[in-house]
């Protein structure tokens, strides 16, 4: 998510010459910075927590396809909502045992706690819910752990058996993503429910920020945004869900003038 920021806030400052400073660390970090006064929005990849919603104004900004990836010359071309529960469970780690022509242990590569893409793939496959403080199923620890999507996709094109999971924007030759129940991971599957690893993504504000904060959501939410948005690899919201957000900001909005920082 952070390039897709790190993208729209260039292009703000360029139409309308406010500096929007970007920084990372997590969808984790974005909510505790707004609620400490470090940042005035929040970027998450994940569902918020309803603590973390108490003192937000929350909007969904875009639509992402996860993939699960293997390297290039893997021959598996398909795996089970169920297989893959397994498999990052540490319950399935031979690639016989999902079909493969050989007998290699399965190199499982995993985001760190608190990545946004990671937190996803627990509520989407692991069935973990903060906000109905149900656990799921624990991912192994018998992994390689990553920091990002771009150190994620480096491994998996550098493990012949290994796997792991990208957002669809990451996807290039160097890896191979493979489909989920038989349903490629494509953005026309995403849209008509058939492909289940689709996520939300937010920007989060605080209920009483000032017009500032609310004249970038509603940038972002522009069609001049949304434009960004699926340059970035992302899907924009809805027609209908846009006017709606757009109408909600409009309804706050009051112009100020100064620089806005997200986390």
């Amino acid at each position: 998510m952070l390039p897709l920021s790190e993208h729209l806030a260039l292009n703000y400052k360029k139409d309308l010459g406010v500096d929007v400073l970007i920084q990372g660390g997590g969808s984790s970090a974005g909510p505790i910075a707004v609620k400490n006064n470090i940042a005035q929005i929040a970027a998450s990849s994940r569902n918020l927590t309803d603590e973390e919603k108490q003192d937000l104004k929350v909007f969904v900004i875009a639509h992402d396809v996860l993939s699960i990836a293997v390297h290039p010359s893997n021959p598996i071309k398909n795996i089970t909502l169920e297989q893959l529960r397994n498999v990052l469970s540490g319950k399935i780690t031979n690639w016989k045992d999902l079909g493969a022509p050989f007998d290699r242990e399965i190199q499982l590569v995993n985001d760190s706690s608190g990545n946004g893409t990671r937190a996803a793939l627990e509520e989407l496959v692991m069935g973990k819910s903060k906000a109905k403080k149900e656990s799921g199923i624990p991912i192994t620890l018998m992994s390689v752990v990553t920091n990002s999507s771009s150190e994620m996709k480096a491994n998996i094109a550098n493990f012949k058996y290994g796997i792991g999971y990208l957002p669809f924007s990451y996807l290039d030759s160097t890896v191979k993503a493979i489909s989920i129940n038989n349903i490629p991971p494509t953005y026309a599957a995403a849209y008509k429910g058939e492909y289940p690893l689709f996520r939300n993504l937010y920007y989060g504000i605080k209920k009483d920020a000032d017009g500032l904060e609310l004249a970038y959501i509603y940038y972002v939410l522009s069609p001049e945004g949304q434009d960004i948005v699926v340059q970035e690899g992302f899907l924009p919201i809805s027609l209908i869900k846009s006017v709606e957000e757009l109408d909600r900001i409009k309804r706050d909005k009051d112009l100020k003038t100064r620089d806005v920082g997200i986390h």
